[in-house]
């Protein structure tokens, strides 16, 4: 794959990651957010065995743009408003179902 390849494979895919979560988010307000991050993990997992530039382009760019840390802590601290316990919950979710979502990967390769 040439250089102008993976930079324009890069550029589309983190366009696409960042459209979709931003998508999830608005709609589905901390659901959303939890929910790309999730699935974003799995399919992380599910990449861990693979290489190549194809594997970083999906990879880095699309599910990298896609998955949010970021995103998890004005969520959490809106929900902390409302309820602490609430915001803990929704941060304890996040970490415990990506973790759990990317080690389900990883054993299906």
């Amino acid at each position: 794959m040439t250089t102008a390849a993976v930079m324009l494979g890069f550029g589309v895919a983190a366009a696409v990651g960042t459209t979709l979560r931003w998508r999830a988010s608005t709609t589905l307000g901390p659901g959303g957010t939890l929910i790309v991050n999730v699935a974003g993990a799995f399919a992380l997992g599910l990449l861990a065995s693979t290489s190549g530039a194809a594997a970083t382009i999906v990879g880095t760019a699309g599910l990298g743009a896609l998955t949010t840390v970021s995103g998890i802590f004005p969520e959490s601290a809106r929900l902390g408003r409302a309820s602490p316990v609430l915001a803990l919950g929704y941060v304890s979710l996040t970490i415990t179902g990506a973790t759990a979502a990317a080690y389900v990967g990883l054993s299906l390769t």
